[in-house]
């Protein structure tokens, strides 16, 4: 079948077949053609619709006189006998076998048990599928059955427990062998799926994790398990998860240091398994971590024991519970945009082409520049991704999911994860990267910012006010407003207020303010400190420290929620590299000891952080409230008062005024607004009580706002 120099068959359609014919064959001219099922031999007429010459081939469209069942194998004849394979083209990519296919049942993958383990794959268009067991040295085949929806089943009645296994899938008459998709355990380097007793595993503790009362009410910190604790004298586990619950109190660094600074939430990069670091020789290479290879097993880098399937799952999991016993909510930075290799992922090996997106030529799309798209829009990927993060939430506690690139993403399958979430636990956190992406998918149904109203609950990085308060991220020179450019004053403005509009009946970019998630630096491109090298280096280093802790300021004291990266708070530098994803530890690495220097900094965002958790009217949910309570005044091109008032109702303050002064050169003027003398590019937080005249200093290091307050940088 399918013999060079004779024509090639294929599906596109449940009713609709293609032909290509060299003309070196009959000329091309073949018809009339016949379908015959290589299973029962029933025979299928085929009807010629179009013919289209190609120069060196014909095309025919035909149509089928009956059903077609994929799975099934068919062969094409044409008028001398002659045959081809029936091979799949986009029949898989089309809504009805979208449809058709749907399955909705919660077992996918292996499901252990002592005396069995059962399990299922999807895939619909597979001709046949073997479960290989691997037990030590010796190797098993054993067929699996086709069930309805496309699932292949298999049930072994013996205990399985750590047993390797891989599935051999035939498609095209191609077989390929696979790891499990929905897998949860795994050898090095994702080379076997392993079956585990979960009995085995440790339990997370569910009834400590932190609740949220509104998602503004969070302050994330976004940190790399391996750089946050590679470096650190204090921590015996370095560059590993359980290096992360290690406490020696009075180090200020690691679990002590998050503590002390007072966030609520630690946004951890990439922990599932990805590819780019030799789980066997981690330090022999450096990664970030957004190369999907298995989404739902821990990465093995970050274990104290790549080969053993158990740790990385147990270390992972204290790990979570640490954070939890300690106060903090833990997101998850999820990459279900792409995968990091399409040809050797499973997806493919399953049903081809089916979890891809395709141009309007018919080649994979890449929107995510990683060389595929996950077409999310369809029933079994968006699945994947809602049983995928049902699962880090019941198995793994994991309390939000950051997305990146989720411009790629669907908005129905956003909303849906959400759905879901809040059905879980209400305080889960959902946000993610709502660039436009150029992928296939029209406009009004991408996860993209412009799109934010068709998801009110999804918070979206405010690129707005990273580029206005910083500088445009790909213009290396420009200036934002807290880096001098005072142009960016009345962008500014909308920023503070959350950006979901300043007055009654405006809007702006998001229509609540805990859609806007308020970030100036994160794992991307310069940190704020070397970008400043480039746009301010002119600028002596005390100046260029002030700016950027109002910039932070800024993030902290704005309307949504504030995102802060690991490091930021003592002006990390990367060395001047932009893009550090897969540079050494030598560059990624938390430096502690320049921490140390700068701890007067560390201390002053601390403070800030004290006020904005102690006062609830920083982290207004609704827009409505902001328009109520806050307002912003502009009283020199470079002074901005930013108001809250009549808000004893949030907090013990009744009136808070914020000052930003963006220029060392403007005079101090009192009869503007009392400022500190010393105040430069620092915010100044003052809290007045009903006395509009009484203006108090306490010391930084107060548990709670209760009288009245004024923060001013250090001299």
């Amino acid at each position: 079948m399918n013999i060079q120099g004779r024509f090639s068959s294929y599906l596109d359609e449940y009713n609709k077949i293609t032909i290509l014919v060299p003309k070196s064959y009959y000329g091309g001219e073949i018809a009339p053609f016949r379908l015959v099922n290589l299973m029962n031999q029933e025979v299928l007429e085929l009807k010629v619709e179009e013919k289209f010459d190609f120069g060196n081939e014909l095309k025919y469209i035909l149509s089928i006189q009956g059903f077609v069942e994929v799975g099934q194998e068919y062969r094409v004849m044409d008028c001398y006998n002659n045959d081809s394979y029936l091979f799949l083209g986009y029949i898989a990519r089309t809504d009805e076998f979208d449809k058709r296919f749907y399955y909705t049942g919660d077992d996918l993958g292996a499901t252990y048990s002592k005396t069995m383990t059962r399990f299922k794959l999807w895939a619909p268009t597979a001709t046949q599928v073997q479960l290989v067991l691997y037990e030590e040295d010796v190797t098993h085949y054993r067929k699996m059955k086709r069930r309805s929806k496309g699932i292949w089943e298999l049930t072994v009645y013996q205990d399985l427990e750590g047993y390797r296994y891989r599935y051999e899938i035939v498609n095209n008459l191609v077989k390929q062998e696979t790891i499990d998709p929905y897998g949860i355990a795994s050898t090095a380097n994702a080379t076997y799926s392993v079956i585990i007793d979960p009995a085995l595993c440790e339990t997370i503790n569910h009834d400590i994790r932190p609740q949220l009362n509104q998602p503004t009410d969070a302050i994330i910190y976004e940190l790399s398990v391996r750089d946050f604790t590679i470096n650190d004298e204090f921590i015996r586990h370095k560059g590993k998860y359980l290096g992360l619950t290690e406490w020696l109190e009075g180090s200020n660094t690691g679990l002590d240091y998050l503590k002390n600074l007072g966030v609520t939430h630690i946004q951890l990069l990439p922990i599932f398994d990805f590819e780019g670091v030799d789980e066997l020789n981690p330090q022999k290479s450096y990664n970030w971590g957004y190369n999907p290879v298995q989404y739902n097993v821990p990465e093995g880098s970050y274990s104290t024991d790549a080969t053993n399937p158990y740790a990385r799952i147990n270390e992972l999991r204290k790990l979570i519970n640490t954070l939890h016993e300690n106060g903090f909510g833990v997101i998850m930075d999820v990459v279900y945009n792409h995968v990091y290799e399409r040809r050797t992922f499973p997806f493919d090996a399953m049903v081809p082409t089916y979890f891809y997106r395709y141009d309007y030529q018919g080649m994979p799309s890449d929107g995510t520049g990683c060389g595929n798209d996950l077409a999310t829009n369809r029933l079994m990927v968006r699945k994947f991704v809602l049983d995928s993060v049902k699962f880090w939430v019941e198995e793994y506690g994991i309390d939000g999911f950051r997305f990146d690139l989720m411009g790629i993403i669907d908005v129905d399958t956003m909303n849906e994860i959400h759905q879901l979430c809040e059905e879980l636990n209400p305080s889960i956190l959902i946000y993610g990267e709502g660039w436009d992406m150029n992928t296939p998918l029209p406009q009004n149904q991408k996860a993209a910012k412009f799109n934010a109203y068709k998801m009110p609950k999804i918070g979206h990085f405010n690129d707005s006010f990273r580029d206005n308060i910083k500088g445009h991220t790909f213009n290396h020179q420009e200036r934002g407003l807290a880096l001098g450019n005072f142009g960016y004053a009345n962008v500014g403005k909308q920023l503070l207020a959350g950006s979901s509009g300043l007055s009654e009946g405006e809007t702006y970019m998001f229509y609540q303010p805990s859609q806007s998630i308020n970030y100036i630096e994160c794992h991307d491109n310069h940190t704020l400190w070397d970008r400043m090298q480039l746009s301010n280096g002119d600028e002596s280093d005390e100046i260029r420290q002030k700016r950027q802790i109002l910039a932070t300021a800024m993030v902290i004291f704005a309307q949504g929620i504030p995102f802060i990266q690991s490091g930021q708070e003592f002006f990390r530098s990367k060395k001047g590299i932009e893009n550090s994803y897969n540079m050494p530890d030598e560059i990624n690495a938390i430096n502690w000891e320049e921490a140390k220097s700068h701890q007067s900094s560390i201390d002053l965002i601390r403070g800030y952080i004290q006020i904005r958790k102690a006062h609830g009217a920083f982290r207004f949910s609704n827009s409505l409230l902001v328009k109520k309570h806050l307002r912003i005044f502009q009283h020199h091109h470079s002074v901005i008062e930013y108001t809250l008032k009549n808000v004893k109702e949030y907090g013990v303050i009744e009136f808070i005024i914020c000052i930003g002064k963006f220029h060392p050169s403007i005079p101090n003027d009192n009869n503007i607004i009392p400022i500190p003398t010393t105040i430069f590019n620092v915010y100044t937080v003052i809290a007045k009580t009903n006395d509009a005249n009484t203006f108090d200093s306490i010391n930084l290091d107060f548990p709670y706002l209760e009288d009245s307050i004024i923060l001013s940088a250090p001299d």
